[in-house]
Parts: structure tokens; C-alpha cells; sequence
């Protein structure tokens, strides 16, 4: 299952649609329990209406990132922060020194994180300039049901094809993000593997850590 959503006429004519790594078979299907469909259906119209919706508002305010880069950035995580799990996800990339930290410590990194997470993912976007993004359900094999895989294909104006990953998280009744791969690079990982070298860096100490928390992705 794939659904498309366009932002703006192609001029470009596209040969024909790519494969989707992660369609759905009639087998498959068939092996889902009634509890799984629902819930992917819901991941998928999670995905599909934030993306709709961050896009629209990114045509709206681009012209900002050049002039008011830090007003571009507010806009744009307005838009992200009912989308994205800020706290698991900034969890997951303290990883094992999230159990040393004290909730002050823990609650001061999140902020931090958010801010660079918006700035990687604002930045990620205006560079595809997109024209037309697909919203696909993950290849991946679900062995979670509060779990799910969903991939977006971005088409450029010049017709290439940017692929960006979606891991999602059933937080309560709502579909989240936690982690989210763009060309390949996990950024989840990338954070993870950037705070373990500060803690390196800066004999483990955690607040030296946020104090100085800087990310080129």
C-alpha cells in the first residue's frame, strides 16, 4: 500500500512508479491480525498527514531559512512537535547514560536534542526540494504491534528519488516518531554515536556534554 501526496504539479513526466519495498502482499495480508491492520492503517495516516502538513507549511516559510533561520526553524518544529517522541527518542540516544543522568540533566538534553534534531531534519528537507512525496509502509518485518516501519520516497524536481525512513512508536493512542534514517544515514545512531564520543571527550561528564552538544549531519 503506497499513498501519494502532491505538493505541487510535476513537470516532469515520471516513466512509471517505483517498486514499493515495503507493499503489502495478498499473503501477508491475509496473516495480519485484525489489531495489526488497523494499526498500520493508523502509522501510515500518521506519516502521510504530518508530511502533507510539514511540507505545505515548508513552501510557506522557506524563504525564511536564508533570512530568518531561527523563525524557520520555530515554524518548522511547531509543525514536528506532535509528530516526533522528543523523550524516547533523546533517550535512546544518551543509551546507557541515560540511567547516570539526574532528571534535570535528562530534561536539559531533550531540549537540547530537540532543537538539533528539528535543525537536521529542516535542513534535510529544503535541500530535496521537493516536488511529490510517497508514504509507504515499511519493509521491515513486524514482530511488535505498537511498532511500524514507514518509508517516504521524496521526488525531486529533477527527478531524483531521496528515500527517508520512518521507525514509529505507539506512544498511548498515538503514532509517534523515535527515530528516523535520511539516505541511509540513521540519525538516531549518528546522535548515539556522537554523545558516547563526548562523554570521551569530556571525561563523562553529562552536563559538559549538553553544554557543548553540536551535531554536523
Amino acid at each position: 500500500m503506497s499513498r501519494t501526496i502532491r505538493i505541487s504539479s510535476l513537470r516532469i513526466g515520471l516513466v512509471g512508479l517505483l517498486l514499493m519495498a515495503g507493499q503489502v502482499t495478498a499473503q501477508q495480508a491475509v496473516q495480519q491480525t485484525a489489531q495489526q491492520t488497523v494499526m498500520e492503517k493508523s502509522a501510515l495516516v500518521a506519516v502521510e498527514e504530518s508530511t502533507s502538513q510539514l511540507l505545505a507549511k515548508l513552501i510557506e516559510i522557506k524563504p525564511l531559512y536564508a533570512e530568518q533561520p531561527e523563525q524557520f526553524f520555530t515554524r518548522v518544529e511547531s509543525s514536528l512537535a506532535p509528530f516526533i517522541d522528543f523523550t524516547g527518542f533523546s533517550r535512546g540516544v544518551m543509551a546507557k547514560y541515560y540511567r547516570r543522568a539526574t532528571d534535570e540533566q535528562k530534561i536539559r538534553f531533550e531540549t537540547v536534542f530537540r532543537q538539533k534534531m528539528v535543525r537536521t531534519y529542516a535542513k534535510a528537507l529544503v535541500e530535496f526540494d521537493n516536488e511529490r512525496v510517497e508514504v509507504v509502509e515499511g519493509a521491515a518485518p513486524r514482530s511488535n504491534p505498537e511498532r511500524a516501519a514507514i518509508d517516504l520516497r521524496v521526488h525531486s524536481k529533477e527527478g531524483t528519488v531521496y528515500t527517508i525512513n520512518y521507525s514509529m512508536v505507539l506512544v498511548d493512542t498515538r503514532w509517534m516518531l523515535r527515530n528516523v534514517t535520511i539516505e541511509g544515514i540513521n540519525i538516531g545512531l549518528q546522535f548515539r554515536s556522537q554523545f558516547a564520543a563526548y562523554m570521551d571527550k569530556y571525561s563523562n561528564s553529562i552536563d559538559d556534554v549538553i553544554d557543548n552538544w553540536v551535531v554536523d549531519v
